[in-house]
């Protein structure tokens, strides 16, 4: 296994170089004198607000199996993990069964800064996923839990709390995990009302009875019990699996990320005062990440970070042998975590474009003339890029390729991102359309008669969208987190 070790201290090195300038004149000390006075206060009211923050945290132990790692190599690794708890004041959500049933781990991110923190990964396990649990001991009541095969993953954190978890995905992933962050429901409910609001995009309206959720087609902002929904909704997004609303998760992060960069939260005293407030309320860390200081410089890592160098993926599945309706690791996922292991980002290098060559391509790759494509598909182009006649534009370019039956229409909101929706049955026609447009978001949709395009705001001249060409090791599906994406809704 790899081990990724690194100190507190070594961590953070922001705000560690502040020093109080020397007096330059006898005749400003009185003006010395009142910033004097001003850094006492200062300095006094810092103190109470750290005392706070740090009464606010509650901690557990890291790693509850045996297993252990030697290699070191400076990366950061911290598994966050959202619990579906409902005691306390999250017990409005789920009725008694859900109640008595114990915490599952509803969300599992492992999240790893770079040794040179320029890069960060966040690497999502669904918790429908089946895998091999290791032995865990509970640290509060002795408890031993033995290893078991074959279990779904969320279970790991009622055998002994997040520890268990920390030790499962580290034996999955080869990764030693340094810390872990247990969130609950409030969390994200007061964090999502600190930065006012968080931006999400959906094709279609969503009305999702089971999580609450309901938003019209195109784009909006989520805070409160609103945000948390997003965030809950499983059966709102793509196909209504968990893979969907992992997708939706990653989504509504790169977003919340964009905004705080944008408006410079991170890097604020006060932005990250608020934002530590609504977190250690609601959030517990094991023992070597208590220092609000070590939770205030994670924050200025992340809020001076190139956004194009922060991916989100979800680790490569396949359908469980025994259970369809649950996932397997796949093969492609040892890649992804060689990537973690040696401390790489996953975004793959683009290689450069190829020179044209005589040489034919093999027989066994049939080319755009050997493919037959059906050009009576009808194909609907909905403008929410804000500009006036993106519609037509696109039409043009879909009639080019001859297409014979092709509309457009003006969305009634923007879309935050330009995406492809599809009819089964029309998997060419909508990849050559997609193609052509440059678009990487295609899915198949039940809501959708024909081929739908959609115009988003990143697409608003040219003829292809030109911010969404990531690829991500191991064919994994995500996103980086300057990357706007439209989630696809759901249809019972």
């Amino acid at each position: 296994m790899a081990s990724h070790k690194t100190s507190d201290t070594g961590l953070l090195s922001a705000g560690r170089h502040m020093q109080n300038q020397a007096v330059r004149s006898h005749r400003y000390r009185w003006v010395a004198l009142a910033v004097a006075s001003m850094l006492v206060f200062v300095v006094a009211l810092s103190g109470f607000i750290f005392m706070r923050l740090q009464n606010n945290v509650h901690t557990a132990s890291l790693n509850l199996g045996e297993a252990s790692s030697q290699l070191e190599n400076g990366a950061l690794d911290i598994l966050l993990i959202g619990s579906d708890t409902r005691a306390g004041s999250n017990s409005n959500y789920g009725d008694a069964s859900d109640q008595a049933s114990g915490a599952r781990s509803d969300v599992m991110m492992l999240i790893q800064i770079s040794a040179d923190r320029q890069n960060i990964t966040s690497l999502s396990f669904p918790r429908d996923l089946m895998v091999d649990i290791p032995k865990c001991t509970d640290p509060e009541t002795g408890t031993v839990y033995p290893a078991t095969e074959a279990t779904q993953i969320n279970e790991s954190l009622t055998r002994g709390g997040p520890g268990c978890t920390v030790a499962t995905i580290s034996q999955i992933t080869g990764v030693n995990i340094d810390h872990f962050m247990l969130v609950d429901f409030n969390a994200v409910k007061e964090l999502s009302k600190v930065v006012g609001g968080v931006e999400v995009c959906v094709n279609e309206p969503i009305d999702d009875s089971y999580s609450g959720l309901k938003l019209p087609a195109g784009t909006s902002s989520v805070e409160g019990e609103q945000a948390l929904a997003f965030l809950r909704s499983r059966h709102g997004f793509g196909d209504g699996s968990d893979t969907g609303r992992i997708k939706a998760q990653q989504g509504f992060l790169a977003a919340l990320l964009r905004k705080v960069q944008a408006e410079g939260t991170l890097t604020n005293p006060g932005g990250v005062v608020n934002i530590a407030e609504a977190i250690t309320q609601n959030v517990t860390v094991d023992e070597g990440l208590t220092s609000i200081k070590t939770l205030a410089g994670l924050g200025s890592i992340f809020g001076q970070v190139d956004l194009s160098k922060v991916v989100f993926a979800t680790v490569p599945t396949e359908p469980y042998d025994l259970d369809a309706n649950k996932l397997q690791i796949s093969a492609d996922a040892d890649t992804v975590f060689k990537r973690l292991q040696d401390d790489k980002s996953l975004v793959e290098e683009q290689p450069a474009e190829p020179a044209a060559s005589s040489s034919s391509a093999p027989a066994s790759s049939p080319t755009e003339e050997q493919i037959q494509y059906d050009t009576s598909a009808h194909v609907t182009v909905l403008n929410g890029s804000g500009k006036d006649n993106r519609d037509q534009d696109i039409s043009k370019i879909v009639k080019d390729l001859g297409y014979i039956s092709v509309s457009s229409t003006q969305a009634d909101s923007q879309y935050s991102a330009s995406a492809l929706y599809f009819q089964t049955g029309y998997d060419n026609e909508a990849q050559q359309i997609a193609d052509k447009l440059g678009i990487k978001e295609v899915a198949e949709s039940a809501a959708v008669t024909g081929i739908q395009v959609v115009v988003g705001t990143d697409f608003t001249d040219g003829e292809k969208v030109g911010n969404n060409s990531t690829e991500i090791a191991g064919g994994a599906s995500g996103q980086t987190a300057d990357q706007q994406t439209c989630q696809q809704a759901f249809a019972y």
